[in-house]
């Protein structure tokens, strides 16, 4: 059924001059998020401009979602002086407020171009977690000009203060959540959905979303369906996404396991789809074999559309997933495991029930795209002065 839309109640928000920074050529969940958080935003009566690389991917969606955008590419990582100079001169003419940065190698620029643009607070909204040691001078000085870290998980904000010298008090957790109103299983058939994708009319569908790379652990999930099959005839593996750039021959590999585990005929690769939902709506079952999944957006929105879980017991999956009870979480690289997981629930209709209702309702509760926006200018509009000089304010290394 349709979902109206959750309305905070609240004294009305001042409206902000926000501007976000992604200067990535790819188009991935990153690059996705900071679309859909730029078209919120203007939704929500602030004015919004993406700072983008010339004819990358992002400029394009951003001509297709109608928010306005410049162009601006680094010409390197670190001392590109040319270009802060610019994006400074770009804030400061365009009167941002808050300047989101989606990549962490960003924050150096940013914070050059803040001396130029002196009335921009700078927000960096990590999606990637990392567990590398930044508590160095370098990382410190320029981590000093944020006013706000937004984290999407615990374990993340965890991993911000072992590695980084940001205070406490400037790191929020915001989870990013997904649109019900779009992620709605009311709105599709599963017999049309699997016709539309080109899959089996009968028999259970199991399936994994996302880039396809190593890391993502889809030769996990083929060597666990020669077992599968032999208890499971009619079953049948979907592997939807496309390679990741500098892997090229990653897909051939999974074709030639397919060949050798004798399971080609069982499996089905699709590229990359914006249709989510509808693919979604076409599976049974739901696995992210990943090693390790710093987030796991892909997992809320198969919660979301009534679909069981099974992903591993990494990085912040665990946060999302109790096992169990919104889904069933395995050990990485253990394909044994993930098929004796996918077994479970190909035998058992009441947990699969189950399992859907609560993952529905955890979604509803946690993950409402609309709550997490909300929750973030919330906390954009909390965030106190943070100290415009490289110089006397600077956080101190002896902490």
């Amino acid at each position: 059924m349709d979902r109206k839309r959750t309305v905070l109640v609240g004294p009305p928000r001042a409206r902000k001059r926000i501007a976000f920074a992604c200067f990535s050529r790819s188009l991935g969940g990153l690059e996705l998020s900071t679309i859909r958080l730029a078209v919120a935003m203007s939704e929500r009566g602030n004015t919004v401009l993406l700072i983008v690389p010339p004819g990358s991917p992002l400029q394009q969606r951003a001509v297709e979602a109608g928010v306005e955008a410049a162009v601006l590419e680094p010409r390197w990582k670190y001392g590109d002086l040319m270009t802060a100079f610019h994006l400074g001169r770009l804030l400061r003419d365009n009167r941002v407020d808050v300047l989101l940065l989606m990549q962490s190698k960003d924050i150096h620029l940013a914070s050059i171009a803040s001396l130029i643009a002196k009335n921009t607070k700078l927000v960096f909204y990590q999606q990637m977690d990392s567990g590398y040691n930044k508590r160095d001078p370098f990382h410190t000085l320029f981590y000093s000009r944020l006013s706000r870290w937004i984290s999407l998980t615990e374990n993340m904000k965890s991993n911000v203060q072992a590695f980084t010298r940001v205070p406490d008090g400037k790191v929020d957790v915001i989870p990013l959540g997904v649109d019900l109103r779009r992620f709605d299983p009311a709105k599709h058939d599963r017999s049309r959905a699997r016709a539309f994708f080109g899959l089996p009319e009968k028999g259970p569908l199991i399936g994994v979303l996302g880039r396809l790379d190593p890391q993502k652990g889809q030769e996990v999930f083929l060597r666990a369906v020669p077992a599968l099959v032999k208890k499971h005839a009619n079953a049948h593996f979907v592997i939807a996404g496309d390679e990741t750039a500098g892997e090229a021959d990653y897909k051939n590999s999974l074709e030639r396991l397919c060949k050798n585990l004798a399971i080609r005929e069982h499996v089905t690769f699709l590229p990359f789809t914006n249709d989510v939902p509808r693919l979604l709506a076409a599976l049974n079952i739901v696995v992210l074999p990943s090693y390790f999944e710093t987030y796991g957006l892909v997992v809320i929105e198969a919660m979301a559309m009534e679909r069981p879980v099974i992903a591993t017991n990494a990085g912040g999956v665990p946060e999302i997933i109790t096992d169990g009870r919104t889904g069933i979480l395995v050990e990485p690289r253990d394909s044994v495991s993930l098929a004796r997981a996918i077994h479970r629930l190909l035998t058992s209709a009441p947990l699969r029930v189950r399992i859907t209702r609560l993952a529905r309702e955890e979604v509803l509760r946690r993950f409402d795209f609309d709550l997490c926006v909300d929750r973030l200018l919330t906390s954009l509009d909390a965030m106190e002065e943070t100290p415009r000089s490289f110089g006397g304010h600077a956080p101190r290394l002896d902490a």
